[in-house]
């Protein structure tokens, strides 16, 4: 069985998000979407303070009956899509975080996360939203970032942010081969030289498009360069200008942003980015 999780909470991000997990699910052979809800954290502390007892029976189980009806209505949308297989709901009493990564724990099915994004710019209402970075950096499965009001489309223009002075991060892809070996898809190498060296002489350029030429064999994928000492804005730039489904970031230690950009930068991309973003690890 694979399993995506998709946290939840009462907004429409939430919806949005759930949908495009539904789509995705079918186009990508999940079949177990779970559905996870934490209880506000608030409930933590107030159970925790010595000499509170706002939090009664009677709250908890109020609130455990509108979690209840938040994951009938999600279900509802999800079979709108026809996805015909299994959808379950997960209520936790422990921070979000933690829910997350128990969960990965207990339950080795969980492939990927999606995730619905708000813009900084808007009413952040999402509480699933405003955790987003410290998701993806505990997530031990992919992690897809959706923005608010993206809906899903076929994948076939795929940007991935790269380094060209570490020409062996790409073997970091292998593991996801039978997806980039899609025939309808195409890779979009872009490396932002924040230096602005012009120079295509530049011996790391003829490394890296050397390697990339082996190692993309019979993968459709352009190179790109991009000239800046905004990271993201190059990145922004190139995604509203050539037509673009999806960013890919690599991992860790693999990952464009790690070598060349401090987590700010990071997190201002997956922030404000206007196309889903999946995070490999």
């Amino acid at each position: 069985m694979k399993t995506i999780l998709v946290p939840v909470d009462s907004t429409a991000t939430t919806e949005n998000a759930v949908l495009f997990a539904a789509e995705w699910a079918k186009k990508y052979g999940y079949d177990h979407i779970m559905l996870m809800k934490t209880y506000d954290s608030i409930f933590d502390y107030i159970n925790i303070s010595e000499g509170y007892t706002m939090v009664n029976e009677e709250t908890v189980n109020s609130a455990r009956e509108y979690t209840e009806a938040l994951f009938s209505r999600l279900d509802y949308l999800i079979k709108t899509t026809g996805f015909s297989h299994t959808v379950s709901g997960f209520i936790s009493q422990l921070t979000l975080l933690r829910s997350i990564n128990n969960r990965l724990i207990e339950d080795r099915t969980v492939e990927l996360i999606i995730l619905g994004s708000e813009d900084q710019a808007g009413n952040n209402e999402s509480t699933v939203s405003e955790n987003i970075i410290s998701i993806g950096r505990i997530s031990r499965v992919k992690t897809l970032i959706v923005p608010a009001g993206y809906h899903f489309k076929d994948v076939v223009n795929v940007l991935i942010p790269c380094d060209i002075s570490r020409a062996d991060h790409l073997q970091r892809l292998s593991d996801y081969k039978s997806f980039m070996k899609n025939k309808n898809h195409h890779l979009m190498l872009l490396y932002i030289d924040t230096k602005g060296n012009k120079d295509v002489r530049d011996q790391n350029k003829e490394v890296w498009e050397k390697y990339v030429q082996g190692y993309l064999k019979n993968i459709p994928y352009s190179i790109h360069y991009s000239f800046g000492k905004d990271i993201v804005k190059g990145i922004l730039s190139f995604a509203a200008s050539h037509e673009t489904d999806l960013i890919i970031a690599l991992p860790g230690e693999h990952s464009f942003l790690y070598h060349m950009a401090n987590r700010s930068i990071s997190e201002a991309l997956y922030q404000n980015v206007s196309r889903p973003v999946l995070i490999l690890k």
